[in-house]
C-alpha cells in the first residue's frame, strides 16, 4: 500500500459550513456510507464492508471556503489498492456535485434542524479530531479525566486486583477455584450462605490474565461511546446495578459454578447502548453503524457462550437489565434540561431490577456450605469409626472388641445420627444426592461394626456371613462416593 494517500478538495463557496455538512450527509447516504463522526470542522464517513473490503475511512477537513477530503484504509488487506480510496473520493465529490444541485433551501434547513436537535452542531473545536486514535492516547483508559472519568476507574480497579492477586501467588493464566473464592469470586452457596458482596466483587474478578485483557477491551470501547452520554455518576450506577444483576441471574442458573468476570456488566452497558440504538438520541447516520458493530459484537458473545465454559446466564442478565435501564434512561437524556427526570426513573428502575433479582433467588438451595462444614466433622467421626479395622497384624479378638466397643461403635452412631441432621438443609441436587449417599454409608458402616462385634462375641458363622454382606456393600458406596 502506498505511504502517500489520495485527497481531493471541493469548492463550496456561497454556503456555510452547516449547510456543507448537510450535503456531505445527504451524499453519504446516496452512497450508503456510515457516519462515524460529525463535526463543524471534521467530517469522518466510513464505506460499507464488503466481501472484497473492510470499509475505508473519508475524512473530510472543513474551511470557510470548501472542503478537503483524504481517504484511507481501516486496516491492511492484500485487497489495499491506492485506486480504490481515488475512487471513494471521487465518489464522493460527485455525490455531493449532485446533492447541491437537486437540494432544496428548504430541505437543507430541515436537516439542519435534525442536526442540532442531536447536538451534532453544538461542539466545540476542540473535540474535532475527536475520533482519531493515537497510541499516545492509550493513557485515556487508565487515567481518569473530567471527560472521561468512570470507566478508566472501573478499568484500573479490574487491573490492579489482578495485579494484587498474582503478586499474591495466585496463578496468572489459570486461578484455582480456591484462589478465586478467596478474592471475591461468585458461588451460590457461598454468596447466597451470607457473603453477598460477591455479588458485586466478582465484577471485578478476572479468571487470568486473557480473560482480563479481553473484558478491559470491551469495557473500554462501550466506554468510550457511553459515558459522555451518561455522565460519570449514572455510567458507575449502571455497571454496578447490571454487574449484580447478572450476578444474580448467574446464581439462579448454576447450582455450583464459579463465577468471575466484568463481562456481566459489560453486557449491561452494551444492552443499554443498544435500547438507546432503537430511538432518535443519536442521529440516525450514526446510528446504523453503530448497531451494526454492536449487535455483531453482542451476537458473537452469546453464541460463542453456548459451547460451554462461559457463565452465559450473566451475558443474558445484564444485557436484558442493562435495556431496561436504557429505556428508564432515555426521557432524561433526550431532555437534560428537565431535572427531575435525571436521577429519579434510573434509581427507581435499579431498586426495581435489584429486589426482583433478590426475590429469584432468595429461595434457592443455598446450604452447600454448611454441609460441606459437617463433611469435615464427619471425616475426623470416620477415622475413629475405622479404628477397629486398622489395628497392627498380631492384635487379640480382645483388643479388637475394645475398639468396636469403646470407639467404632460410637463414632457410627454419631456419624449416623451427624449426617441425618442435614436433611433440613438446602442443597443443591448434586449436594443433595452426595448427602443422600453419606447418610447410607455410614449407615452401612454401623451395621458393619454392629456385625463385628456380634461376630467378635459370638463367634457364629451366621453372622461372619452377614458380616462379609456388609463390607461387599460399603465397598460398594465408597466407589460412588468417590467418582469412579
Amino acid at each position: 500500500m502506498a505511504a502517500e494517500r489520495p485527497t481531493v478538495h471541493c469548492s463550496t463557496e456561497g454556503l456555510s459550513r452547516p449547510e456543507v455538512i448537510v450535503l456531505l450527509v445527504q451524499a453519504f447516504r446516496s452512497l450508503k456510507w456510515g457516519v462515524e463522526h460529525l463535526h463543524p470542522m471534521r467530517v469522518v464517513a466510513v464505506t460499507p464492508r464488503t466481501a472484497f473490503s473492510w470499509g475505508e475511512e473519508v475524512i473530510i477537513d472543513l474551511d470557510d471556503a470548501g472542503y478537503t477530503a483524504e481517504s484511507r484504509f481501516q486496516q491492511w488487506s492484500p485487497l489495499a489498492k491506492k485506486a480504490r480510496l481515488q475512487r471513494n473520493l471521487d465518489a464522493l465529490l460527485e455525490a455531493f456535485t449532485a446533492a447541491r444541485s437537486s437540494t432544496t433551501a428548504e430541505t437543507i434547513q430541515a436537516e439542519l434542524k435534525g442536526l442540532e436537535e442531536s447536538g451534532v452542531m453544538e461542539l466545540d473545536a476542540s473535540s474535532a479530531h475527536s475520533n482519531e486514535f493515537k497510541w499516545k492516547d492509550i493513557g485515556m483508559f487508565f487515567i481518569p479525566s473530567k471527560e472521561f472519568f468512570a470507566t478508566p476507574i472501573l478499568i484500573d480497579i479490574s487491573v490492579l486486583l489482578y495485579i494484587l492477586m498474582v503478586i499474591s501467588g495466585v496463578h496468572f493464566l489459570e486461578p484455582s477455584g480456591e484462589d478465586l473464592l478467596t478474592w471475591g469470586a461468585n458461588l451460590r452457596s457461598t454468596t447466597l450462605g451470607g457473603e453477598y458482596w460477591r455479588l458485586l466483587t466478582c465484577c471485578f474478578e478476572h479468571i487470568g490474565l486473557i480473560h482480563l485483557l479481553l473484558n478491559m477491551y470491551a469495557l473500554a470501547m462501550i466506554g468510550v461511546h457511553l459515558e459522555p452520554l451518561l455522565g460519570r455518576g449514572r455510567m458507575f450506577l449502571v455497571y454496578a446495578v447490571t454487574g449484580v444483576v447478572a450476578s444474580l441471574a448467574s446464581l439462579w442458573w448454576h447450582e455450583n459454578t464459579i463465577s468471575a468476570g466484568a463481562s456481566g456488566a459489560i453486557f449491561g452497558l452494551y444492552g443499554l447502548f443498544l435500547a438507546l440504538l432503537f430511538t432518535d438520541l443519536i442521529h440516525k447516520e450514526t446510528r446504523k453503524q453503530l448497531l451494526q458493530s454492536i449487535g455483531i459484537f453482542v451476537v458473537y458473545n452469546l453464541v460463542y457462550g453456548l459451547k460451554g465454559g462461559v457463565d452465559n446466564a450473566a451475558h443474558i442478565g445484564g444485557l436484558v437489565s442493562g435495556a431496561l435501564l436504557g429505556a428508564a434512561l432515555y426521557p432524561a437524556l433526550r431532555n437534560p434540561e428537565r431535572s427531575s427526570l435525571q436521577w429519579g426513573p434510573v434509581m427507581l428502575s435499579s431498586a426495581g431490577l435489584l429486589v426482583a433479582g433478590a426475590m429469584v433467588v432468595r429461595d434457592l438451595p443455598a446450604d452447600d456450605a454448611a454441609f460441606h462444614q459437617r463433611i469435615d466433622t464427619f471425616q475426623a467421626l470416620e477415622e475413629r469409626g475405622l479404628s477397629a479395622l486398622r489395628l497392627a497384624e498380631g492384635a487379640t479378638g480382645v483388643q479388637q472388641l475394645t475398639l468396636v466397643q469403646d470407639s467404632s461403635l460410637p463414632a457410627w452412631r454419631e456419624a449416623v445420627q451427624l449426617m441425618r441432621s442435614t436433611q433440613d438443609l438446602q442443597l443443591s441436587e448434586a449436594t443433595a444426592e452426595q448427602r443422600a449417599n453419606f447418610i447410607a454409608y455410614a449407615e452401612i458402616r454401623l451395621r458393619n461394626m454392629e456385625l463385628l462385634e456380634a461376630a467378635l462375641v459370638r463367634g457364629d458363622t451366621e453372622t461372619g456371613a452377614e458380616l462379609e454382606a456388609s463390607f461387599a456393600q460399603v465397598d460398594s458406596i465408597l466407589t460412588i462416593l468417590n467418582g469412579e
